[in-house]
């Protein structure tokens, strides 16, 4: 028996979004755990039915991928001309930002949201365009796979064995006023696929053995499901009036010094604020020996990309200089009345961790009232 069909989100719903704040642009983003699953399609049916009703609505990018399903859900939309780029003796279309921003519909259509852009646009990246068209007023409609979130790489590398490296930060569908979960059984992705209906046959047989596995897409699916349910209940709260969280409730990360053990912690620190749905700090604390002039380049290196990453993941990242660190973030998260902290599991255990008890334990020993998880994890697998 073929599952009930998901009800329809309202298009009038994200309509009343548009007029909360004239100033900024709205978002919606349509998730999905894989290509092919109808996120275009769903997005051009809701834009249509926006324009149905008068909104001013345009499509800045729209990828086909040769689907001519999508290609017809188009229809009577205005389409605003692409840039051509020539690179590397390649003639590239983009979405022409300047001229989505010179148009300034209500309302724009942008496909393929971690899109890296040819090289000379003002904008690396398609979701560092979409902020711009939102800051200039102009609400997007915009598409993702789960896969390509920067907050679930670990649990994506687990489950596929695969990099993603087109990535958008969590914050952009954290921040979003509505997420749809754009979602299809397994069974009927993967037929899809066989039908030809996603990509080429040689390709698709190609898919079908490795990204589009079974277990991938079930991994991925359920993954999808969360984000959006995680995104759901912040907006419910919000709309309703009810503040996300207490104000006391806040999450800290303490980083060490290792940096895929940080990795690891930041990645999981994220997911946790994320379904608090509340604010988070990222929190390093360094000694004289861990000061730029004392550490190797590559070290120095691996700190800041963590940094960076924290930062993409709506982290306040944090600087305390102590010897005594433990001490130091015991400190900060009673200053900032943190309520949730975030550790790596203890470098010493045993009879060593009694007699002479490392940062962890001393922290465990010292942190009355403050809830602590000790990650017990491994850096490249699931968290």
């Amino acid at each position: 028996m073929k599952p009930e069909e998901p009800k329809r989100p309202d298009p009038e719903a994200f309509l009343r979004l548009l007029v909360r704040e004239e100033r900024r642009g709205r978002l919606k983003v349509y998730l999905g755990q894989a290509a092919g699953v109808g996120k275009t399609y769903r997005m051009l049916d809701d834009a249509r039915a926006m324009r149905a009703r008068g909104i001013d609505v345009v499509v800045g990018f729209v990828e086909t991928h040769g689907r001519q399903e999508t290609a017809d859900r188009i229809g009577d939309l205005e389409v605003v001309p692409r840039r051509t780029v020539e690179y590397k003796g390649t003639v590239l279309d983009e979405m022409d930002l300047d001229g989505l921003l010179a148009r300034k519909p209500e309302v724009a259509v942008v496909d393929e949201l971690p899109h890296t852009n040819a090289p000379g646009g003002k904008n690396e990246k398609r979701w560092q365009d979409v902020e711009d068209l939102l800051a200039a007023g102009i609400s997007v409609l915009t598409a993702v796979n789960v896969q390509h979130l920067e907050g679930v790489q670990d649990v994506v590398k687990s489950a596929t064995g695969l990099e993603v490296r087109e990535r958008v930060p969590d914050r952009i569908v954290r921040e979003a006023d509505a997420v749809v979960n754009v979602d299809l059984p397994v069974s009927e992705l993967r037929d899809r696929l066989k039908q030809g209906k996603i990509y080429p046959p040689a390709q698709a047989a190609s898919a079908l053995e490795n990204f589009f596995r079974e277990e991938n897409l079930r991994s991925l699916r359920e993954l999808a499901l969360r984000e959006t349910a995680e995104n759901v209940e912040g907006e419910r709260k919000e709309t309703s009036g009810v503040t996300a969280a207490p104000a006391g409730i806040r999450v800290a990360v303490a980083l060490p010094l290792d940096p895929a053990v940080a990795k690891a912690l930041i990645l999981r620190g994220s997911r946790l604020a994320g379904r608090m749905n509340t604010r988070w700090y990222a929190l390093y604390v360094r000694r004289k020996r861990d000061l730029p002039e004392n550490m190797s380049a590559a070290q120095h290196s691996a700190l800041v990309e963590n940094i960076n990453l924290a930062m993409a993941l709506g982290a306040t990242v944090v600087y305390r200089e102590s010897e005594d660190v433990a001490g130091a973030i015991l400190e900060f998260v009673r200053s900032e009345k943190v309520r949730t902290l975030v550790l790596g599991r203890p470098g010493r255990t045993g009879l060593r961790g009694r007699v002479a008890p490392g940062i962890v334990n001393r922290v465990l020993d010292g942190a009355e009232g403050i809830d602590v998880v000790v990650a017990d994890l491994n850096p490249e697998g699931p968290s």
